[in-house]
């Protein structure tokens, strides 16, 4: 592997040599990557960070990879990912860093970028990454592949490392919908081949994105074109109310940064500056989230469940972009994630299957991507081998891709013959701007905050928690 792009962590090229797969299996010669908090035999999952259990599953593959390899997968390394699936990476950890294939300056998006990276580039074929609020399909979006957010509950997670439990689940990533759909079957443990492969009963958009102004104008073109394509293959298009789309944001954000803060909270105290700039901050800020608050996007993501339900229980599947924008630079004063309109977190909390695929390429030649949600009932007794709202997004996607083009296409590696350093987290942090005084649930912990946590922190408790 001739990895510049900073997208793999360790490599198995023995065991890949003399894998255990079954060789007549389904993924029989399939490489794949494995995102770096999920367990495998061959090492113990870091997170990428310096403070994760060195005992975690050590020596043994997650129920996933093991179901993945016994399939004939070719389990050829982990990879690169944002510290504990949250920020932004940090220099001075001593990780590879990730950068995006289609141009190393801007950002792969997180968390599971390495394996986005290593498909995008043809590294590997395909591989796992985990999606908490939208860390499969954020990346996929950026680097131009395909992820699926997969029915919550619907996968076992027994040997994968925690960011926010509740909201956690693995995902295939590759460069196609019908690779996903692969993986997801042999995850499952069902016979490959044996979902129903149903299309949609009607498409809808939620009537609020089309023409917002919080979409940038490439993606807005990309997506009315990839309309029309749906359209011309027979689609019902139809258009619905999403009024509660940023309700539905919150409650996914609330819940995320409450359950990463409660996973770490011990260690951000005895530990702090082993963690990343960018990851500990983020984390600290969940300290805000009360009690109160944590159950009432609890009460909130169950009751918006029941209406997205309503909206989708008949067969029909949402189409929206999955990320307002293509990748940004990368460049995040104090590692500080961009307060961009997250609709990839709008259907996690919900736990609502969602698929993103390529749509086309903005002005500047970065991937855009469109994104499939469908309904996040479970299978019932009756049989059935796969959610119902999984396979229609699944299927709508590989009916797209059958049509178009812009999951075949591939970055120019010779990108990577120079590459321009990472800009450290904290150069752009103003040294002459007074440090703001911070809530005593963040100062009073005993932690030991640099002037540059405070200020950072400060700008994060202004950007999550806004002055009503």
């Amino acid at each position: 592997m001739n990895d510049r792009f900073g997208a793999i962590l360790e490599r198995f090229d023995e065991s890949a040599i003399d894998t255990s797969g079954d060789s007549s299996g389904p993924l029989s010669g399939m490489s794949l990557g494995i995102k770096a908090n999920i367990a495998v035999a061959e090492a113990v999952p870091s997170s990428q960070s310096r403070v994760f259990d060195r005992d975690f599953h050590r020596g043994r593959d997650a129920e996933v990879v093991a179901r993945l390899r016994e399939a004939g997968g070719v389990i050829a390394c982990t990879t690169t990912m944002v510290e504990h699936a949250a920020g932004r990476p940090d220099p001075a950890l001593g990780f590879p860093l990730p950068r995006n294939p289609w141009d190393p300056t801007r950002w792969p998006g997180g968390s599971s970028c390495g394996t986005a990276i290593a498909i995008s580039l043809g590294i590997i074929s395909a591989g796992l990454g985990t999606d908490t609020s939208g860390s499969c399909r954020i990346p996929a979006a950026y680097c131009g592949v395909t992820g699926l957010r997969p029915t919550a509950g619907s996968l076992p997670m027994k040997g994968i490392m925690p960011a926010a439990p509740s909201l956690d689940i693995v995902g295939p990533m590759a460069r196609s919908a019908e690779d996903c759909r692969l993986l997801l079957e042999v995850m499952r443990g069902v016979p490959v081949g044996s979902s129903p492969r149903e299309l949609p009963t009607r498409v809808l958009v939620p009537r609020h994105i089309i023409g917002s102004p919080r979409i940038s104008a490439g993606v807005a073109a990309a997506f009315d074109d990839g309309l029309r394509t749906l359209g011309t293959l027979g689609l019902d298009l139809g258009s619905a109310d999403l009024p509660y789309l940023d309700d539905l944001i919150t409650a996914t954000l609330t819940i995320m940064l409450r359950e990463m803060y409660d996973v770490h909270r011990e260690r951000l105290v005895s530990r702090w500056n082993d963690y990343g700039r960018s990851f500990r901050r983020l984390a600290l800020a969940g300290a805000l989230v009360s009690d109160r608050a944590y159950a009432a996007a609890l009460r909130s993501a169950a009751e918006l469940r029941g209406r997205l339900e309503s909206l989708l229980d008949r067969g029909a599947v949402l189409a929206l972009p999955t990320w307002p924008s293509s990748a940004p630079p990368y460049v995040f004063e104090g590692g500080t994630p961009q307060d961009d309109w997250n609709l990839t977190a709008a259907f996690c909390a919900t736990g609502n299957p969602a698929l993103a695929v390529p749509m086309g390429f903005d002005s500047l030649g970065l991937p855009l991507s469109l994104q499939f949600v469908g309904s996040g009932a479970r299978p019932t007794a009756s049989g059935t081998t796969c959610p119902r709202g999984e396979d229609l997004v699944l299927s709508v996607g590989e009916l797209f891709q059958s049509h178009t083009d812009h999951h075949l296409r591939r970055p120019n590696p010779d990108l990577a013959s120079s590459l321009p350093p990472i800009p450290d987290p904290d150069a752009g942090v103003d040294e002459d701007a007074s440090a703001p005084d911070l809530p005593p649930q963040l100062t009073g912990l005993g932690i030991p905050l640099s002037r540059a946590d405070r200020v950072m922190l400060g700008h994060l408790v202004e950007m999550l928690f806004p002055t009503p």
